[in-house]
């Protein structure tokens, strides 16, 4: 973590907040929080405060209302985080005043020693180095996909899929795999039973990050977000682990976009110059697919899936052409999970009508506005 480009917008440093966070510093930025390293006075270790930029909020029932709605998505965060240790936990949540006189929620959660996906991706490509291995692309998703199931398991939907959301622990791999945490479930939304595909988040906002964004996310004309909307997500970012690219790419938005849309230019692996398995291939292309409905329901599915397909890779001996940019690596060396990710029943509904509930503690109502604002005001 660095805190390059980050400035004490609340004037925090050097503060207690809530009377057992000692502020310590400023370890990012973005649009919508800053992000402290703290320390927890009566647990004397150490902790991350995200601080969440506000409009002026000076009246109490407004800022009642919107601590409660967040407080609300915190609860979720926490649920999910009690489930699987591949969601950051959340310790505390609350509001304060800083000093510099603005109304500021915040969230404590647990200390992350390491990197995100996004930055070890970037120092990758700084080395000149092309892609992994279809076995180690594996080994480094199996988290998130565990989590993400857990995830939809319980009606809840990330919307904002990406390798910056993916957070490497330090050491990245053990024993036991890759430790990964998914951070950010902040524009994640609760279901309800009986939604289609063809309705609108209850909201009529849409958030997301334009490079690993699904098409319902973009145009409502495909119908809701779902699961299946992290699915085409998790697929991007498969096929990125294995070119070292980003699997959309574009000078501009519109050119970015206009791949999502595309029928006959999907993003999958081989179409970025990778040889996988034809079974592997195909899972993937399922899981970009334009239409939702023709992708698999969520994460525990396609994760058996891929599963599958390697499995059959490695037991055939399957090899890529000779040449190609990336080989299947050394065999995949656990098919299955400890605790299995249940895929869903047959015949069970693939989908939910949704009713958006903010779900996370950096991000509400607001940016969500924020960002539906962003993309109206560029197409």
């Amino acid at each position: 973590m660095t805190a390059a480009g980050a400035s004490d917008a609340f004037g925090l440093v050097g503060s207690v907040v809530d009377r057992q966070f000692r502020v310590d510093a400023v370890i990012g930025e973005g649009g919508f929080a800053v992000v402290y390293k703290g320390w927890h006075l009566s647990l004397d270790q150490p902790v991350a405060l995200k601080a969440l930029k506000m409009p002026e909020a000076r009246d109490a029932s407004l800022q009642g209302a919107l601590l409660s709605k967040f407080r609300e998505e915190a609860k979720i965060t926490y649920v999910l985080s009690q489930a699987t240790l591949n969601i950051v936990r959340i310790i505390d949540f609350g509001a304060t005043t800083a000093p510099t006189g603005a109304w500021v929620p915040f969230a404590v959660q647990e200390w992350l020693e390491g990197e995100t996906l996004a930055e070890e991706l970037r120092r990758r490509r700084g080395q000149g180095m092309r892609g992994r291995s279809l076995a180690e692309a594996m080994r480094v998703m199996e988290p998130a996909a565990r989590a993400l199931g857990i995830a939809h398991q319980r009606r809840v939907v990330h919307r904002d899929v990406k390798p910056g959301n993916f957070f490497l622990m330090a050491p990245a791999i053990d024993a036991q795999g890759v430790v990964l945490k998914v951070l950010d479930f902040g524009i994640a939304k609760v279901m309800r039973e009986g939604a289609t595909h063809s309705g609108k988040a209850s909201t009529g906002m849409v958030s997301f990050t334009p490079q690993y964004a699904a098409p319902e996310q973009i145009e409502s004309r495909y119908g809701s977000t779902g699961p299946w909307t992290d699915v085409y997500s998790l697929a991007l970012v498969m096929t990125e682990l294995l070119t070292d690219r980003t699997a959309l790419e574009g000078d501009d938005l519109p050119a970015i976009l206009a791949q999502v849309f595309d029928p006959h230019r999907r993003p999958t692996p081989r179409a970025r110059g990778v040889a996988i398995p034809d079974a592997v291939e195909a899972v993937l292309a399922r899981a970009l697919a334009v239409d939702p409905r023709a992708r698999p329901a969520d994460a525990a599915e396609l994760w058996t899936a891929l599963q599958a397909a390697v499995a059959a890779a490695v037991q055939t001996h399957a090899t890529p052409a000779p040449g190609s940019m990336q080989a299947l690596g050394p065999a995949y060396p656990s098919l299955s999970y400890a605790a299995p990710l249940a895929a869903p029943s047959p015949g069970a509904p693939r989908a939910a009508n949704v009713v958006a509930i903010v779900v996370g503690v950096g991000l509400g109502l607001l940016v969500l506005l924020a960002l539906a604002t962003w993309i109206v005001t560029r197409r």
